[in-house]
């Protein structure tokens, strides 16, 4: 689970009550600023909680406006805000959840120290990241802290990993699925870009953890009937085969990924037999690998646009595998000025599905499953 750790912006000094103080036009302002970059680092938390006092309230209000999200008031984000606190406030989500508190000092920094053994000290408008590794013990790791002058930075300047401010809008839409029915978060932000960054490559620890993923999907009898051959993009010879098998319209995006993959099937068993459910379980098998690595932000377009023959010649695959998809697996990138205008617009426009009714039948076939009434 990750969790970040916000504290308020510069408020005012008086006011009729401290519960009243309003964020100054400065503290306005710079986190106005803050809440570009957080959007910009692809921070996706599925909740804010805040702490009723009006300062941490306003700070609240323009993350979660930039960000789209929802936005919960609590007063177990008041002071003296806690570990149970955050137990508590977090006990019915997943490790996979991404969770924003906004509050005061002196507990914002004690919190983050007392999880992650570290010594910090939060300034107004500053941002901690914590990713739990034990939620039972609230313990966790610091993986960064980010300082008010460091968001003016980066909102001025620009970073590599963020390219500029006009650029990322553009090219990292808020695409989430427009559901009947709540979803994992998850599986409400996959969708296939072919927009990666070619100067982020996915580290090997991440790579593991996506197969990982792939070894440990059901299958029928157990049997496994799955085979990735992988090639990440710091070994250019490896790539380099991995590319020459795809389509040519594939090739023109798919050079920016940072780990391709041809996905193989297992279509007969060593006896011969044929296994009809093979093809089902290499989806189920990438389906885990797909969202294991939104876990990380990376995302993922499987294509059948690739040659199955060129990669059977080139790897010398068995006659009883089957090359079925291929897959690009990258961050997504903030700059499209590679992509062609079609490429351009379609990771620009929504995310459209058919209704249940045209999917879940009961009674005959094609006939509305009568408990969607």
């Amino acid at each position: 689970m990750r969790l970040y750790f916000l504290r308020h912006g510069i408020a005012e000094d008086l006011a009729s009550s401290d519960f009243a103080r309003e964020l100054t036009n400065r503290g306005r302002a710079r986190l106005a600023n803050a809440a570009k970059v957080i959007k910009q680092l692809g921070l996706r938390p599925s909740v804010i909680f805040t702490s009723p006092r009006l300062r941490s309230l306003q700070t609240a209000e323009i993350i979660a406006a930039e960000l789209k999200i929802d936005l919960t008031v609590s007063e177990a984000v008041n002071f003296g805000f806690d570990l149970s606190d955050v137990k508590s406030l977090t006990r019915d989500m997943s490790y996979d959840d991404e969770v924003m508190f906004v509050g005061h000092n002196p507990d914002m920094s004690e919190l983050v120290n007392k999880m992650t053994g570290s010594d910090v000290a939060m300034k107004k408008g500053g941002l901690a990241r914590v990713d739990v590794y034990d939620r039972e013990a609230a313990r966790g790791e610091l993986v960064w802290l980010i300082a008010p002058k460091v968001f003016d930075a980066l909102r001025q300047q620009g970073a590599k990993t963020l390219r500029n401010d006009e650029t990322a809008s553009a090219a990292l839409p808020d695409k989430p699925a427009v559901t009947h029915s709540p979803l994992h978060a998850l599986i409400k932000r996959r969708w296939s870009p072919v927009a990666f960054d070619p100067m982020r490559p996915i580290e090997k620890s991440e790579l593991f953890s996506i197969l990982e993923a792939a070894r440990w999907a059901a299958s029928s009898y157990n049997l496994q009937p799955w085979r990735f051959i992988v090639a990440p993009r710091d070994n250019k010879q490896e790539f380099g085969k991995v590319f020459s098998v795809l389509k040519e319209g594939n090739q023109s995006w798919a050079k920016h990924a940072g780990v391709l993959m041809i996905a193989v099937s297992q279509t007969h068993r060593d006896t011969g037999e044929a296994n009809s459910h093979a093809i089902h379980d290499l989806g189920l098998a990438i389906g885990q690998m797909v969202l294991q690595a939104l876990h990380y932000d990376i995302y993922a377009h499987q294509m059948g646009g690739f040659y199955p023959e060129k990669a059977r010649e080139l790897y010398q695959i068995p006659a009883n595998y089957e090359p079925k998809t291929a897959i690009a697996f990258g961050y997504r990138a903030g700059d499209l000025s590679h992509l062609s205008h079609a490429h351009r617009e379609r990771d620009a426009s929504g995310r459209q599905r058919i209704p249940l009714a045209e999917m879940v039948f009961n009674g005959a076939w094609a006939q509305r499953a009568s408990f969607l009434d």
